[in-house]
């Protein structure tokens, strides 16, 4: 596996192992926890922050196989383990299993050279050095069942995923479906940006960031979409700074164009923060018009209005509010179109969220199935007779996705269903599926065999009737 050379020094591995329990008793997701890391030592040279990065991210979603291959090697469960210490051999163990360009000697010295630092103990880093060794050794000779005979089993120890998800997808989706799912959960996302045409044109963008080092091709889906070719941090790129670009995954960009809002309407973006969806959705209105974006938590109130000011746009006005209980606005305040981007399980983005693997548990599909039937059915009074509303998720269950949409229709006879395959253009049709709903797979690859998309799910809806 492709990695970069780690610096010569050690204090970048502490940092790393620092993060990773930060990430365990945190609800933040690792890659803007990484921000803030990163935000707090601006010394870190770019080869610093790439290798902290495959690191983390890497060690998040290879571990429950560096568990077995810890449970191997220790000869009794990872769980009697103290939790820090777990952490740090995760962290050494990746670099033997995974890191071509790390030495497994060299991965092995430097994690005891870390538990020594931290643990000041003898004992425990004598433990560290005997249980790598032992997993050195034991690299390129583990036993695991076989596809073909056990296909849950074999996804959920060779491809580092929780048995219950994977249960569930081998039973919606096939064992073949679901083993690419994993796969593509366990490699590198695309870097995708979105040219911000209030300043600009993809054409331009991409040249202006040439310029800059950072080569790009134009993505397939969205006519404001660019694939880096390069990894970078974008707060200390000049162009992310004068707000000619988002951060945003394609599929995520085509939901702005599902609700297609025009110059001078009124919309609401329910559930809005960071705000890629809403600044998407003033730019498509030429910043003309009227944009009411909610969330729930302050921060991301601030960060909404942060990245509005950033891109220049002024037709936003941003609420601190859930949008599944009464809105913070007159009842008859209606708006032409309504995007309600819900939360969800976040399933099609765990190649992002590698985290998100080890804290979702079953019961939180059923959880967040009865919030995305709230909201919709809070917000639906505040359409407008003729007006449009799409439901977005980035999960993969047809409980937060077909469900939702198909049981909202049954109890509103005044809303009826888009047909998604006559209204987007023949770009788009491959990814609408025979119920007329947008629906893309980590797993799926349509573009190339390289390019993948986030798992979406968005469906058009419109009322019909007050």
């Amino acid at each position: 596996m492709r990695a970069e050379t780690p610096p010569p020094f050690d204090e970048v591995r502490m940092l790393a192992w620092d993060f990773l329990q930060r990430v365990e008793h945190s609800e933040a997701f690792a890659d803007l926890l990484l921000d803030r890391v990163f935000s707090k030592n601006p010394k870190l040279r770019v080869l610093d922050r790439a290798f902290i990065s495959e690191l983390v991210l890497g060690t998040l979603r290879w571990r429950s196989r560096l568990d077995l291959a810890i449970h191997r090697a220790a000869k009794f469960p990872e769980k009697k383990i103290d939790p820090k210490l777990l952490h740090l051999l995760r962290l050494g163990t990746y670099q033997i299993l995974f890191l071509d360009r790390v030495p497994s000697f060299a991965a092995v010295n430097e994690s005891v050279r870390l538990a020594k630092a931290a643990f000041q103990s003898e004992k425990i880093s004598g433990f560290t050095n005997a249980v790598l060794r032992s997993v050195a050794r034991q690299k390129g000779q583990e036993s695991f069942p076989s596809f073909e005979k056990q296909p849950v089993e074999y996804i959920t120890q060779v491809l580092s995923h929780p048995r219950w998800m994977v249960e569930c997808w081998v039973r919606e989706f096939g064992a073949d479906m679901a083993r690419k799912m994993c796969e593509a959960n366990n490699l590198r996302p695309p870097f995708t940006v979105r040219a911000n045409i209030l300043k600009t044109t993809r054409k331009i963008l991409q040249e202006r960031l040439a310029e800059a080092g950072l080569h790009s091709l134009p993505a397939p889906y969205s006519p404001e979409g660019l694939i880096l070719q390069e990894s970078f941090w974008p707060p200390e790129e000049p162009l992310f700074q004068e707000g000619f670009y988002f951060v945003q995954d394609e599929a995520s960009q085509i939901v702005a164009h599902l609700v297609n809002p025009q110059p001078g309407e009124r919309v609401l973006d329910a559930c809005a923060a960071p705000g890629g969806k809403t600044t998407h959705l003033a730019q498509l209105m030429k910043d003309q018009g009227e944009i009411i974006s909610l969330d729930l938590y302050g921060p991301k109130i601030e960060w909404i209005r942060d990245n509005c000011r950033r891109m220049g746009i002024r037709i936003v006005t941003v609420f601190r509010a859930d949008a599944s209980k009464p809105l913070p606005f007159p009842e008859e305040f209606l708006f032409d179109r309504i995007l309600v981007d819900a939360p969800c399980t976040g399933l099609g983005t765990l190649h992002r969220h590698p985290e998100a693997k080890w804290r979702l548990k079953p019961q939180d599909v059923e959880r967040l199935q009865r919030l995305q039937a709230t909201l919709l059915e809070n917000l639906r009074t505040r359409l407008k007779p003729g007006g449009v509303l799409v439901y977005s998720t980035c999960t993969v269950t047809r409980e937060e996705n077909d469900f939702v949409v198909e049981g909202f229709l049954s109890s509103h006879k005044d809303f009826h269903l888009e047909d998604l395959r006559l209204i987007v253009p023949q770009s788009l049709q491959p990814l609408i599926d025979k119920k007329g709903f947008l629906r893309t797979y980590p797993g799926l690859t349509i573009a190339s065999d390289h390019y993948r998309l986030d798992g979406f799910f968005a469906a058009r809806m419109v009322r019909t009737s007050p």
